[in-house]
């Protein structure tokens, strides 16, 4: 009996790391290993699944930055040829381990799935977007957006009008993409505070993800907590994150991800094998990186490792799923006791934990889904728009400002290591937005400088360079990136007010950062 609902949504999103200037670029690398690692053996699940005539629904959003490098044929063109040299690798793997029969196997595995990773590619005419749209006419995914380019929105308000450019843009691209508006929304971060409420109603968008505490400390408080959506003043609804089930994919002392017959993520042979052999395979100017090919399983918590075995593994992704699928089953079986409507289990993720961080991750994913088909749940798998077309009703809540980040707010975004970046980014937007107010009939060159102009500031505001820089990962190409930006746009609205403009510097960063080929500068108009 159908007690309750549980609803799995992957969110999907990188950078915009596309650089056609440079010869090999290690953040192209980041989606290049995105879509091997992630998105190729998804969409071969779901292919699975629709094979198999497995009932179905799941959600991803896919962010307009994703979305955009996913459409780009140069980029395509340059991750087949990524894919190709993968294969080449792993083909030498298999000659240079023939004689260690269990070191073999594991090439002779990465060979096979790399090979297979390539078919499928290939089957969608080396566009994988062709398969997301697959999906989405099949009925099984449902694909909601995001801001242009992942903006964190409430530290962006400071100017109202940037962050209507930005959902404007994400919710126009989004449909041009995919052919219809979308039902939903992933707001960049979970980053949530009141001045989105308007934007979102006349999107005509019906619900947005948040934070769990963004839901459970709602004024009023709500009667169910996350177990139900909220509905804001404006009529749209918050799902909020559901704490259990995050628990057990994410916690690094209880999380799945972490069982010691998993992949180790973090021995790779383009680190252990001798330069003159993997130097084809990593940076062209001999940075070693990964390659992809690991061939060890986590073992243990010493430096001792011993070899990655598929069976076992596989054997853990079966029990794993079968554990997540037993906790949601008790959890509604408990949860819908003291509720006079069904419940809704929402269960976001990041796309890139499963296949990236966690190999086995896209596994999991196909199992708990297949095993929730065929094993006696109390439950459906939904998408939140399949749950609010059967139950509208929903308490009226003032939902409260958050994001799923560290400390559940905006520190992770604006703290002392990067807010040097906002007084740049909110001085450019005011000058967008000047520039947008002031051109009301533009010489086709000029327009062309401001739409190139709105991509700039666009591309700066990206939330993805100040997480790098509190993280200190990439810090220095985060930093640069947001230079870069506020600099293109400066240079920009120097030429345009001055009635200056150099169309052959202009042809050269529309090359470069081709994002949004249909943006319209009078997004950004106050009046919008």
């Amino acid at each position: 009996m159908n007690k309750g609902y549980v609803a799995m949504l992957l969110h999907s999103h990188m950078p915009y790391v596309r650089h056609p200037e440079k010869e090999d670029s290690l953040e192209e690398r980041w989606l290049f290993e995105g879509i091997s690692e992630c998105y190729l053996p998804m969409i071969q699940g779901y292919e699975k699944l629709v094979e198999e005539n497995i009932d179905f629904m799941i959600t991803m959003s896919i962010t307009p930055t994703l979305m955009s490098m996913l459409l780009d044929p140069y980029l395509n063109k340059r991750y087949k040829n990524y894919l190709k040299l993968s294969i080449e690798l792993s083909e030498k793997e298999i000659i240079r381990t023939r004689d260690d029969k269990e070191l073999n196997k594991v090439a002779y595995f990465y060979h096979e799935r790399l090979k297979s990773l390539y078919f499928t590619y290939k089957s969608y005419d080396y566009n994988i977007m062709n398969a997301f749209k697959r999906f989405d006419n099949l009925g099984v995914l449902e694909i909601i957006t995001s801001s242009a380019t992942h903006g964190l929105l409430p530290l962006l308000d400071v100017n109202i009008e940037t962050v209507k450019a930005q959902l404007y843009q994400g919710f126009n691209h989004y449909s041009k993409s995919l052919g219809h508006d979308p039902k939903g929304i992933w707001l960049p971060e979970c980053a949530y505070n009141y001045s989105l409420d308007n934007i979102l109603k006349e999107l005509g968008l019906k619900y947005f993800i948040m934070e769990g505490k963004g839901v459970t400390m709602a004024t009023p408080k709500p009667i169910y907590g996350t177990n139900a959506p909220i509905r804001t003043e404006g009529g749209v609804y918050a799902f909020g994150r559901d704490e259990e089930s995050s628990k057990q994919v994410w916690s690094s002392f209880i999380g799945y991800p972490g069982d010691w017959d998993y992949r180790e993520f973090y021995r790779d042979i383009g680190y252990e094998l001798p330069l003159d052999y993997i130097e084809p395979y990593i940076d062209k100017s001999g940075i070693r990186i990964d390659t992809g090919i690991k061939y060890y399983r986590i073992t243990n918590k010493s430096d001792h490792k011993e070899y990655y075995n598929r069976e076992r593994a596989m054997e853990k992704v079966k029990n794993h799923s079968m554990h997540f699928l037993n906790s949601r089953r008790c959890q509604i079986e408990e949860i819908s006791k003291n509720m006079n409507k069904p419940p809704i289990i929402l269960c976001p993720y990041d796309t890139e934990l499963f296949g990236h961080w966690w190999f086995e991750g896209p596994d999991f994913i196909y199992n708990f889904i297949k095993d929730s088909y065929r094993e006696n749940v109390n439950y459906k798998l939904v998408t939140p728009s399949y749950y609010l077309e059967n139950y509208t009703e929903a308490e009226v809540c003032k939902p409260n400002p958050s994001t799923w980040g560290e400390n559940g707010d905006y520190s992770v975004w604006i703290n002392p290591s990067n807010d040097w970046m906002y007084r740049h980014l909110h001085f450019a937007a005011r000058k967008m937005i000047n520039l947008a107010n002031t051109y009301s009939d533009p010489t086709e060159l000029e327009e062309r400088a401001l739409n190139q102009a709105a991509r700039e500031l666009m591309l700066a505001e990206s939330s993805d360079w100040p997480f790098i820089i509190k993280n200190n990962t990439t810090a220095e190409y985060a930093s640069e990136r947001v230079n870069t930006h506020i600099n293109r746009f400066n240079e920009l609205y120097n030429a345009i007010t001055k009635e200056n403009i150099d169309e052959s510097y202009l042809e050269d960063i529309e090359k470069m950062d081709n994002i949004f080929p249909d943006i319209d500068f009078r997004i950004y108009r106050s009046n919008k």
